[in-house]
């Protein structure tokens, strides 16, 4: 069986481990595989000792207009438009170019994961195809498609036309290839299944459920706590704080700033990926610690007293999934719906806009100190104790065999 798996959207790498991490059930069972992403070079560091081929994925490299600011999304087609469906002639191009791919590799199941282009080019394929990925990556197929901002007001009319006019573009680009035309958006999302790599309690869309023309199919999320330095909590401290901030962010400064200034009775290990050496020598201290990379939360999370991040779904489920109290700083709009999700189950707060160190250790100290939002983080736990996420991989698999077997 051939499976070929395809990342098109989005810088992380968490896009390509979720892939590698199924692709090596895939091979126990014989599978040929064959990868198509959008940094080919990424899957070096997370598939050592499998057999594949790569492909560099057909993708639109997102590029700033000078002198033209874009507005933010409202609904999943705008969060498409720089990627080259605001041009039917580019679009085009890249489903001809995904097509030509799908030709030369005869694939017997196509993944995607965050590819809506791979999937729009393989419409009228006979192949099966699968999406792979967490809520945001896997909307809603509802029309018109859903509010990535779900809190807000926006008039029905302002959303139809938003989507009108990437549909426009796609059926324009479809002629041109000589396609098929849609007849609604949610047609390009298309699959023969989803794998869900959430919970519903965890999903960026609350209202998935009501959406979905059919029970949706969670799976549970992807997250491992094993990789990185081994660190341990300094003994005798009163409260624990485990932090994953990135130097690159708006709130950096403010975060690290609030951290350095916790009473020394808390124990601090923040992953700090790229901070400057001259900042971390004047920020350490013993009940400060700062990791210039990632650290393993295996054993530090099963104490750990409070989880802050970006919201980023990989850390911020494993802190939930383990009982942990979290400050969530989203930095767009995917983080946004997720530090959402984590509300809405009470077991953590996050804080966007205009706001400094002061505000933070405010917020710190009402998550460490009202006791509500740690039962609700371990009311989380237990409703998915038995959740194991080394299974995943292996299950997802499953899956896809039995698919691809069918003819």
């Amino acid at each position: 069986m051939r499976i070929l798996f395809s990342w098109e959207l989005g810088r992380n790498f968490g896009h390509v481990t979720q892939l590698a991490d199924v692709a090596r059930p895939l091979a126990k069972r014989k599978a040929e595989l064959f990868f198509a992403l959008q940094n080919p070079a990424a899957i070096r560091a997370f598939a050592e000792g499998l057999n594949y081929k790569v492909f560099q994925a057909p993708y639109f490299p997102v590029r700033p207009v000078p002198g033209k600011r874009r507005g933010p999304s409202l609904i999943y087609p705008d969060d498409l438009r720089p990627c080259g469906y605001d041009s039917p002639a580019d679009l085009a191009g890249l489903i001809m170019a995904w097509r030509s791919l799908y030709d030369l590799v005869k694939p017997d199941v196509l993944v995607a994961q965050a590819a809506p282009t791979a999937l729009l080019a393989a419409r009228d394929y006979k192949f099966k195809k699968v999406t792979l990925g967490s809520g945001y990556d896997v909307p809603p197929r509802s029309t018109p498609m859903p509010l990535l901002r779900y809190w807000e007001k926006i008039d029905d009319d302002v959303i139809k036309s938003h989507e009108g006019l990437v549909l426009d573009n796609v059926n324009e680009a479809l002629s041109i290839a000589g396609l098929s035309k849609l007849k609604k958006f949610s047609d390009l999302l298309e699959t023969d299944t989803e794998f869900l790599t959430t919970f519903e309690d965890l999903d960026h869309y609350p209202d998935r459920s009501s959406l979905s023309k059919g029970k949706p199919n969670y799976y549970g999320p992807f997250f491992a706590l094993d990789s990185g330095e081994a660190m341990s909590w300094n003994k005798g401290k009163r409260q624990r704080i485990f932090a994953y901030i990135r130097p690159d962010t708006a709130h950096f400064g403010a975060c690290m700033e609030a951290l350095s200034h916790q009473p020394d009775d808390r124990d601090i290990i923040a992953a700090v990926p790229g901070i400057s050496k001259q900042l971390k020598a004047q920020l350490e201290k013993p009940s400060f610690r700062i990791i210039d990379g990632a650290v393993q939360l295996g054993k530090l999370i099963k104490t750990c007293d409070l989880g802050i991040s970006h919201a980023s779904p990989g850390i911020a489920a494993a802190f939930a999934l383990n009982g942990v109290p979290q400050l969530l700083l989203p930095g767009h709009i995917e983080q946004m719906m997720f530090a959402r999700a984590i509300g809405r189950t009470k077991s953590g707060r996050g804080l966007v806009g205009d706001f400094g160190a002061k505000e933070l250790v405010a917020l710190i100290e009402r998550l460490l100190g009202e006791g509500e939002f740690k039962e609700a983080a371990e009311n989380i736990a237990k409703k998915y104790k038995d959740y194991d996420p080394s299974k995943l991989a292996d299950i997802i698999a499953g899956e896809i065999i039995k698919l691809g077997s069918k003819k």
